[in-house]
């Protein structure tokens, strides 16, 4: 019996599924080339003020409405970290051994002996190096459009070198936080829970631990054991890192049924009148005032990010995407054109530096003589040319003074 376990995973698999959607349908993307946001299509630029402040407001409001209602909820049901992580774990123990531990905030490295041979960590760090490169072409798509990644997969895009690069460095990150990572940084890197600690409540949604019937427990430790975070559920104290999975309800649960009672843990939105008395509250008596500001900072900032869209000035999507296609054409035949000549140049030979600014023009105007950019390339061409020969009328005067 795991009604928890099995309906967490529903949402666990389903949340990863809908985060690598959003930009292979064109939901949301970060066009870095063009300094924009790209939401369904609709470029919307950084300058947008209200756009901007909305989009502030709404980050700002959605967590601290969590803090306060449904607690560590999102860490165990929603955030894919969270699933990676058990993902590695469970991997880890089936290559390495039960027990074994590879993570950087571990007891140091723990691998069963029969199970410490070179083809069992070739198949462990294959998986993890597999599913990284999924995650961090997902991750890479949102700076990019979907036409733009097929061209960088089929060996098309102008800019393949660049965009390998990234994904690369990407791959790499990712690989790094489920090898070893994991969990270390839910507790030291993560600002969502850093937020948390400081602002969730009492009252939020947690674990509940029936002390009254502590004589039923066996101290068997059952429901520390599956805890994917390692702490003791029918201990947990206001610092620990709990993230409401419900894996120990699940586990003392079956336990429990053994001898026909339920489970000592469930989940709460209330505390003992001991600890309540014990415990003062973070807003008091303000605590409902204050979820209803929040919710109220939520919706206003969703208004102004959808008058930020609305009030924006039109532009043709269509002409400024063949307008960048066209000037990354021009990049892919230039930039190897006059590359010797940026290499050469430096203060001691300036020369190189005007003729590479030179033929970078004069193969712009080749390119694509029809420009509106052509009377600017053409006057670059003119300058630079005038540079080098007043560069290389001083080197010669200097070279024939006594």
């Amino acid at each position: 019996m795991k009604p928890y376990h099995y309906k967490r995973r529903i949402v666990q698999v389903l949340m990863l599924g809908l985060m690598c959607a959003i930009p292979a349908l064109g939901v949301f993307r970060l066009d870095l080339a063009s300094a924009s946001f790209v939401i369904f299509g609709h470029v919307v630029w950084w300058d947008n003020f209200l756009f901007l402040a909305g989009l502030a407001l709404a980050l700002l409001a959605a967590p601290l409405l969590t803090y306060v209602t449904v607690g560590s909820l999102w860490c165990g049901w929603a955030c894919p970290q969270n699933l990676l992580t058990e993902w590695a774990d469970a991997l880890t123990f089936q290559w390495l051994g039960k027990r074994a531990d590879v993570r950087v905030d571990g007891e140091g490295m723990v691998v069963a002996p029969h199970k410490n041979r070179l083809n069992n960590w070739f198949f462990l760090g294959f998986r993890l190096f597999a599913l990284s490169l999924i995650l961090g072409v997902t991750v890479f798509s949102l700076f990019y459009s979907p036409g733009e990644v097929w061209g960088f997969i089929l060996g098309t895009h102008p800019r393949q070198a660049n965009m390998a690069i990234m994904l690369a460095f990407t791959v790499l990150l990712v690989f790094i936080d489920i090898a070893v990572i994991r969990h270390f940084f839910c507790d030291y890197a993560c600002f969502y829970r850093m937020g948390q600690r400081l602002f969730q409540t009492s009252d939020a949604l947690h674990i509940v631990y029936e002390a009254p019937r502590a004589s039923a427990c066996t101290k068997c430790h059952y429901c520390s054991t599956v805890c994917p975070v390692h702490i003791q559920p029918n201990r947990i104290q206001p610092h620990d890192v709990c993230i409401d999975c419900g894996e120990c309800v699940d586990a003392c649960d079956r336990l429990q049924k053994k001898n026909g009672q339920s489970g000592l843990l469930t989940f709460s939105k209330s505390i003992p009148a001991a600890a309540a008395s014990a415990q003062k509250p973070l807003f008091g008596s303000h605590l409902g005032l204050f979820r209803l500001g929040v919710a109220a900072v939520f919706v206003l900032g969703c208004g102004l990010m959808a008058w930020g869209i609305m009030t924006q000035k039109n532009i043709d999507d269509g002409k400024l995407q063949a307008e960048q296609d066209r000037m990354l054409r021009i990049s892919h035949v230039c930039t190897p054109r006059c590359s010797a000549l940026r290499a050469a140049c430096g203060s001691a030979n300036m020369a190189a530096c005007y003729q590479a600014a030179g033929c970078t023009c004069q193969c712009s105007l080749d390119q694509d003589p029809t420009n509106e950019l052509h009377d600017t390339w053409q006057q670059c061409v003119t300058l630079n040319a005038k540079h080098l020969h007043e560069w290389e009328s001083r080197v010669s005067a200097a070279g024939r003074a006594p």
